[in-house]
């Protein structure tokens, strides 16, 4: 999964990681029951902490 984050940006990491993915299912990029990276994999390849991509993915999972 390829994702563009802006470090620079107001918007935090955690909620661009969530609209991408939204942005991603909406656009038919992301199809049904296709998986994420894992927390960790997703991590590591965009160089960020492992808490914030849980704290997307858990946002993800409550919004359904």
């Amino acid at each position: 999964m390829l994702l563009h984050l802006d470090f620079a940006s107001d918007v935090p990491i955690y909620l661009q990681i969530r609209n991408q993915v939204v942005l991603g299912i909406a656009e038919g990029k992301l199809q049904t029951g296709e998986k994420l990276p894992t927390i960790r994999a997703l991590s590591e390849e965009c160089g960020i902490n492992m808490m914030t991509v849980s704290k997307a993915y858990q946002l993800l999972k409550q919004e359904g």
